[in-house]
């Protein structure tokens, strides 16, 4: 799984910090709604929407804000 990177404020550090959050693996998902006949769509979709959010890559907190 790939992971994308970005700058924000982390609340816990205090401080400008790297954030993180796994990204989608789009190709596999394609591959896998084809085989599947469209069923999973449904799961691609859901992955996309990012639920777990960005983490500081120094302490992992998930409170961080300012993402850009």
């Amino acid at each position: 799984m790939s992971m994308q990177y970005k700058g924000g404020q982390c609340l816990n550090c205090g401080g400008p910090r790297k954030v993180e959050r796994k990204g989608t693996n789009h190709i596999l998902h394609l591959l896998l709604s084809v085989f599947t006949f469209g069923f999973w769509v449904i799961i691609w979709v859901l992955v996309a929407i990012k639920f777990g959010g960005w983490r500081c890559s120094t302490c992992g907190s998930t409170k961080v804000r300012q993402v850009r």
